[in-house]
């Protein structure tokens, strides 16, 4: 499981999460966000980790896609699914939702560390041709790497 975030990922008040409360099971005191991940800084991208199997309601993925939008640039957010061990129809329609929510934005989500169940289930209903989805985290990050300025000047040059 990951660990608790400190702090909210929606208005970034501190947290007061009682140790007995199940993921979940909290809500920011402040804007009522349920806590149904975490959020890291990435050097191209904002991760965010599920770390519970909570389904998003359609006000938390309005209120999450305002966040990642508000930071100013286009959105750049890999979500980490590894915390998910099966989806439900209102998962995927918030994953959809989100993922309609960034590209209008100009921005990219890319979803990763899917597990298996998780990934058949997603293939299987043809997601992945409108969601990104990328084996690890690694490969996430890739994606929204620069190039290469060395491959990009090797290129130019053999085009000369």
């Amino acid at each position: 499981m990951k660990p608790w975030p400190t702090e909210c990922p929606i208005c970034g008040n501190p947290l007061d999460i009682g140790p007995l409360q199940l993921p979940g099971d909290a809500a920011c005191h402040t804007c009522a966000h349920v806590l149904w991940f975490s959020l890291r800084t990435a050097a191209n991208a904002i991760v965010a980790d599920v770390i519970t199997g909570k389904v998003p309601t359609n006000q938390d993925i309005v209120r999450v896609s305002q966040a990642f939008i508000a930071r100013g640039r286009p959105p750049q957010v890999i979500l980490n699914l590894s915390g998910v061990q099966l989806v439900s129809s209102s998962f995927i329609a918030g994953l959809i939702a989100l993922n309609k929510r960034m590209n209008d934005a100009k921005g990219k989500l890319v979803l990763c560390e899917l597990t298996p169940v998780v990934h058949e289930t997603l293939t299987g209903a043809k997601l992945d041709r409108i969601l990104k989805l990328v084996e690890k985290e690694s490969d996430a990050m890739a994606v929204f790497s620069p190039p290469d300025s060395r491959l990009e000047r090797a290129t130019t040059l053999d085009a000369h």
